[in-house]
């Protein structure tokens, strides 16, 4: 039988049950990559190439990545958007209908599977026009939210029964299907019936006519990642896979390499934005730069220039407007129609919504004289205050001002000369300085390692791509600060440098899942 090459996945849900892990359930990272990477991973070496994805809440955000994706795997993906994405899961099939093959795969963007489950279905000698879903027949697989879980009654291989709330069944729906359009003509008969949109639904149709059949996966592993406890099942499990893969790997360095994003990352969504900060985070940015600005009643908020009018559809000096000014502006429309809302955040709002998935890279760029106190403030109040990595950026006209937040916040200045360097580290319990790329040579990364500084390096501009990224490694920096995450992250990748968890106080990783927030300040 030929190999099934298309799959539909549905991705345009919500996901409350995982809102802390992030605002977007496809992009919630595990393991360094967000679930529905993780999830088109596994069909594309089971053999699929022709992917179907269908967005709904936030389309714009995962649209972007998606569109990274494609780059980064050569796949082809046709992204189709589903309006009700909060009704039932089945308008999503629905929506793809005119872009799916004769025979495709279906698939949660939250289910994490083995191949082999792919390859099981791929396999089965099913009747014409019936639907076969991959079934886990192990009652007592820990990996099962029992409570959640849909459960299936089969007989010689058909399904009788399928549903959450059935009280006797003889296995688990593992969320694979092996389908066809005859799937999409049950979910409407089911709907025209009973008013049920679901999968679920269509499958008991099918399951009237005999052509629903259960496919036994084996003992292939599968997790269904819609909840804090599955997330932390789902995370052991893929970290263990890392960890066995990397032991015998030779190491470059010592220590990974912190990818930070340029104002979140401008190439995909509106810099400096809540958008902006949840697609880096699933191209794999473990570091986030924050501009930093203070309206005129105070409040600290993200936005590069001095003036509204680059970046927003508004005129105006951001030091000259109040913060309900600021938020009466539109700060997305500029980068396409898919972000149009998105505001200006306050730096406590991009702080809330980065918390324990970030450091965060802050560029102060000017405010009162007691910015320090200020800031200081914010930090502690919103719960960075102890534990995690914050240092500041401090340019020379601000160090004065910023001083003051040693030694429990370390201040990063930019390297200027050595003579100054070396004064600074004399004068002032430095640990980490910036080296922009107009001005690197290794010489001057050495002289920063020299005085036992952490190396952060800026490769924006003629040299944000390869060349920059070998120099900084060379030059021993544990941060790359770029507006190319989608180069950076598959360039670490393939060196086995890149860092995944975020950074702490001491410049050591801590691990994404156990919830702990970090944040750097630096420009």
């Amino acid at each position: 039988m030929p190999i099934i090459k298309d799959c539909l996945i549905v991705a345009a849900g919500k996901g409350t049950r995982l809102k802390g892990f992030g605002d977007l359930k496809p992009l919630v990272n595990l393991c360094g990559k967000p679930l529905i990477e993780h999830a088109m991973l596994s069909a594309s070496k089971a053999g699929v190439e022709n992917f179907v994805v269908v967005t709904g809440y936030k389309a714009g955000i995962l649209g972007k990545f998606l569109q990274a994706l494609r780059k980064k795997y050569r796949w082809k993906i046709t992204i189709v958007n589903n309006p009700d994405f909060e009704l039932e899961n089945g308008l999503s099939v629905l929506a793809a209908e005119a872009f799916l093959a004769e025979d495709f795969f279906l698939s949660m963007c939250d289910h994490v599977v083995e191949p082999g489950i792919y390859t099981a279905l791929n396999q089965a000698d099913l009747p014409r026009g019936s639907v076969g879903l991959g079934i886990d027949i192990r009652l007592a697989n820990p990996d099962v939210d029992i409570n959640d879980v849909t459960k299936v009654n089969v007989t010689g291989g058909v399904i009788r029964e399928i549903g959450k709330d059935l009280t006797s069944y003889n296995a688990y729906d593992c969320g694979i299907f092996r389908a066809n359009h005859n799937l999409l003509a049950a979910i409407k008969k089911n709907r025209d019936l009973t008013g049920d949109c679901s999968i679920s639904g269509g499958m008991k149709m099918l399951a009237k006519d005999n052509l629903a059949l259960g496919i036994n996966i084996g003992n292939c592993r599968w997790i269904d990642v819609d909840c804090p406890q599955m997330h932390h099942m789902a995370h052991k499990w893929q970290r263990s896979l890392i960890t066995s893969k990397v032991k015998n790997i030779a190491r470059v360095q010592t220590q990974n390499i912190v990818a930070v994003g340029h104002r979140g990352t401008k190439k995909f969504a509106p810099e400096n934005t809540l958008a902006a900060h949840e697609v880096a985070f699933a191209l794999g940015a473990r570091a986030i730069e924050f501009d930093v600005r203070c309206t005129k009643d105070g409040h600290f908020v993200l936005i590069h220039d001095g003036y509204v009018s680059r970046t927003t559809n508004g005129r105006g000096r951001v030091k000259d407007m109040t913060l309900a000014q600021i938020k009466t502006l539109d700060a997305g429309v500029h980068k396409g129609p898919e972000f149009a809302g998105e505001e200006i955040p306050t730096l406590r709002e991009a702080l809330r919504n980065v918390k324990g998935r970030f450091a965060v890279d802050i560029d102060f760029k000017g405010g009162p004289k007691n910015s320090a106190e200020l800031l200081a403030n914010v930090f502690e109040e919103e719960g960075f205050g102890a534990g995690p990595l914050i240092t500041v950026f401090a340019r020379w006209h601000h160090f004065k001002m910023l001083q003051s937040l040693c030694p429990q916040y370390a201040l990063r200045p930019h390297y200027i000369s050595h003579r100054w360097t070396n004064k600074l580290v004399r004068n002032f319990p430095l640990e980490i300085m910036g080296l922009r790329r107009r001005s690197f040579n290794f010489k001057r990364a050495k002289n920063i390692r020299k005085n036992n500084l952490h190396l952060f390096c800026n490769t924006m501009g003629f040299f944000d791509n390869e060349r920059g990224f070998s120099d900084s490694i060379k030059a021993d920096a544990l941060f790359i600060q770029t507006d190319h995450l989608d180069k950076l992250i598959p360039y670490l990748e393939k060196h086995d440098l890149l860092e995944t968890g975020v950074m702490g106080r001491d410049y050591q990783p801590i691990i994404l899942d156990e919830d702990v927030p970090a944040t750097t300040i630096s420009g």
